[in-house]
């Protein structure tokens, strides 16, 4: 992988990532936050190529969700995605197609980059995040006051 900081004026961080085939998508971006100290951010978008996708997606309307855990092999065009990064801890949803279908979830580990993949992260300073979950298991992401 490699990456470029950008930062504007105002001291904006952002980080352009290039993945290369063969590198897990998820994982990578899981250090690249931990190693740049990305305690919090969004991911602004991503695109790519990936030979193997690893997801999951909520099955039911129920008040308790039921999430179905998903592989596919490529080739597979990821076309968008996006999210967020709380607490060092990315969390990302895509859209992405194959030949036959399309795809849209929650990134999971074990996705492979085939060709390439383009990741944009802006790092958002002075703020604090933090993922809380409900009584229904479900993880809000709530704003700490320092």
């Amino acid at each position: 992988m490699r990456a470029f900081e950008l930062k504007n004026p105002n001291g904006i961080s952002m980080f352009i990532l290039n993945l290369e085939p063969d590198e897990l998508l998820l994982e990578t971006i899981q250090n690249f936050v931990k190693e740049k100290g990305i305690k919090n951010g969004c991911i602004v978008s991503g695109i790519g190529t990936l030979k193997k996708l690893v997801y999951h997606r909520v099955t039911t309307t129920n008040p308790n969700p039921t999430n179905e855990f998903l592989e596919v092999q490529g080739p597979i065009e990821l076309s968008s995605m996006q999210g967020l990064v709380v607490d060092f801890q990315p969390h990302i949803h895509f859209v992405a197609s194959d030949l036959k279908s399309t795809y849209s979830g929650h990134l999971e580990n074990g996705s492979i980059v085939l060709y390439l993949a383009e990741v944009l992260i802006l790092k958002l300073d002075d703020i604090n995040l933090k993922r809380i979950p409900d009584e229904k298991g479900l993880s809000f992401i709530n704003l700490l006051q320092e």
